[in-house]
């Protein structure tokens, strides 16, 4: 305890609040809520909890300063923590790790004739609605394709009403859109299909089933038989998507969120099932990042602040079944009744159809646990190649960026080279560059790399860049000493080199007359093979693309009967165009057959 603390824990006081504590350059790594200040933060540094309980060792180890902000009731404490939790995202809180990131469907009612969009950033304070977030955006594109389509939404970007008519396009003569842009249609009968859209995003299907069937009939009383006959095509795809839906959720209709939570140690999977009409309507899924490993029930409380704090009233249902028990749960069904403007009521079912509906929702946190895991293990195994790589080759430091390099040619024409990215050991390929080979004449592989590398580190310098934590150039002796030459000229012979030739799998160091050979089950030496192999094919690629576009533009298409794959077997066969113009009729005739060889000659002459 640190002599700040330990003056600072007497002047707690006994009323409920928030608690924020930090590290020795005042960033807060932690922040918790208490109905008692002074009891709880006590309890992290002083009594046998504080030496018997993980978290208390680590906060009591990490934190070396703290403050509180106090509260008139518990449920304000547990709003303020949950907004303080979100915007400063502490390194020993809870995290929910990847919904900042999923999509929501934004329905822009702001406009005279709303559309469905995808956004990564909801903004609840104006006109526009939003849902999710949705964590598979397959699914969630779907959804928007399947309400387009069904109630005649427009897809377009077109600012709307225009002043003047617009010409319908495609999807208004298909049936997919009412055409806003035409004048055919009023806003406010347009917005009828975007309320019913809205009714199934929320769940309601029931209300909007009884909607559709009402107006079906009306239709038809009226004798409006077209108009009948569309919303039973609706309805149809109504019935469709429940089908879909449909899960064995017993005979409860009511509205409820099914919620479960799995834990490993200091990562865990927290599943959301929506229920609504008695459907399945949607399924979220979270990994969390536990730093303390906490138990399940502190897990699932710090999920349900984070989740439902900032949703609207009709997103948070009368009734939420939960896998484990929250702490405090009387105050956190209040925190959700002020958020709802209802009651809310949580539940651990241990029985009955509730608690097969929980199982449902804890076998997806389940097989979501293990998918996360195994995850972790893929990125912990590319870790674990670029540790070896350093301890192998005896490198300076983690290679943690490798740049490799490779030259490629055809005959000596279109020569050109690649740089490929490696971060972390996995590709990063918006780092990726193709190079064109300016200074070199014919077949030099060495030349050609010491130009590119030169290039490369140039530019580098010049944008005040990092350089690579090594680089790798593909081939032996001669390609690494052109590389060093150019990191020489350039002032970069710091920067960690070698060379990987193919035929031995040889690794050749600078300054080292003996290449290195690993043991084929080297993690070390896969990883170089890797990122050789990405930056040959890379290479490989941008060449082919070249050629293909001087043949495109060769004399060759002057000559009747000879198209594309005529000019493929010609350059496979004779390398160059000049070659072909020297070839004789015998060595056309094998490549072409006598009718098209004899054509090829009498344009040649």
């Amino acid at each position: 305890m640190t002599p700040v603390i330990e003056e600072k824990l007497p002047l707690l006081p006994t009323t409920p609040g928030v608690y924020l504590m930090k590290d020795a350059h005042g960033e807060i790594i932690y922040i918790g809520k208490a109905v008692n200040l002074r009891n709880r933060v006590r309890g992290y540094f002083t009594g046998p909890a504080a030496d018997n309980h993980l978290a208390s060792s680590v906060l009591r180890s990490a934190a070396k300063d703290m403050e509180w902000i106090v509260t008139h009731t518990e449920v304000e404490a547990l709003i303020l923590e949950a907004n303080l939790i979100r915007k400063h995202v502490p390194k020993y809180n809870v995290d929910l790790k990847d919904d900042k990131h999923y999509p929501y469907i934004r329905v822009t009612m702001s406009e005279d004739f709303p559309r469905l969009l995808v956004t990564r950033q909801a903004d609840k304070r104006g006109k526009d609605l939003y849902f999710g977030p949705y964590t598979n955006s397959r699914a969630m594109r779907n959804i928007i394709q399947f309400l387009n389509k069904t109630f005649r939404i427009r897809d377009c970007d077109l600012k709307l009403p225009s002043p003047e008519p617009l010409r319908a396009c495609l999807s208004y003569h298909i049936g997919r859109c009412d055409a806003p842009c035409a004048h055919l249609v009023s806003s406010e009968d347009y917005r009828k299909g975007v309320e019913e859209a809205v009714l199934l995003l929320r769940g309601r299907s029931g209300q909007l089933r009884g909607d559709l069937e009402k107006a079906m009939r009306e239709a038809a009383a009226n004798q409006h038989y077209e108009e009948a006959g569309r919303i039973r095509d609706q309805l149809r795809d109504l019935e469709t998507v429940q089908e879909r839906q449909r899960v064995d959720l017993g005979s409860d209709q009511d509205p409820k969120d099914l919620i479960a939570v799995r834990r490993a140690g200091k990562v865990g999977s927290v599943v959301v099932l929506e229920v609504r009409d008695g459907f399945l309507s949607d399924r979220k899924q979270f990994e969390v990042s536990i730093p303390l490993e906490q138990d399940e029930d502190i897990v699932i409380t710090e999920f349900l602040k984070s989740y439902y704090l900032g949703r609207k009233q009709g997103e948070i249902p009368r009734e939420i079944l939960l896998s484990h028990p929250t702490l405090e749960e009387e105050h956190m069904e209040a925190l959700l009744r002020e958020l709802r403007g209802a009651p809310v009521t949580l539940e651990v079912p241990q029985r009955g159809e509730k608690r097969k509906q929980v199982d449902l929702s804890l076998a997806n946190a389940d097989i979501q646990l293990t998918e996360y895991l195994a995850r972790r293990e893929r990125r912990n195994r590319q870790n674990y190649m670029v540790t070896a790589l350093q301890e192998d080759l005896g490198l300076p430091s983690t290679p943690n960026r490798i740049e490799g390099f490779d030259i490629s040619h055809l005959s000596g024409t279109d020569t050109v080279a690649s740089q490929v990215v490696f971060v972390d050991g996995k590709p990063k390929k918006q780092d990726y560059r193709h190079y064109n080979v300016k200074t070199v004449d014919g077949i030099d592989d060495f030349a050609s790399m010491h130009e590119i590398v030169s290039r490369r580190l140039r530019r580098l310098k010049e944008e005040a860049k990092p350089m690579p934590d090594l680089i790798l150039v593909d081939g032996g002796k001669g390609q690494l000493h052109a590389a060093m030459q150019a990191l020489k000229e350039q002032n970069c012979e710091e920067v960690p080199i070698l060379g990987l030739a193919k035929r031995l799998e040889e690794i050749f160091l600078p300054n080292q007359e003996e290449s290195i050979l690993l043991p084929k089950t080297s993690a070390a030496l896969r990883l170089l093979q890797q990122v050789r192999d990405e930056a040959h094919r890379f290479a490989i690629t941008f060449q082919r693309s070249k050629r293909k576009a001087h043949l495109s533009e060769s004399w060759l298409d002057e000559v009747p009967g000879i198209g594309e794959k005529t000019k493929f077997k010609l350059i496979r066969a004779f390398k160059s165009p000049l070659k072909i113009k020297e070839a004789s009729l015998e060595e056309l005739t094998q490549v072409l057959g006598k009718s098209v060889a004899k054509k090829l000659m009498e344009y040649r002459e």
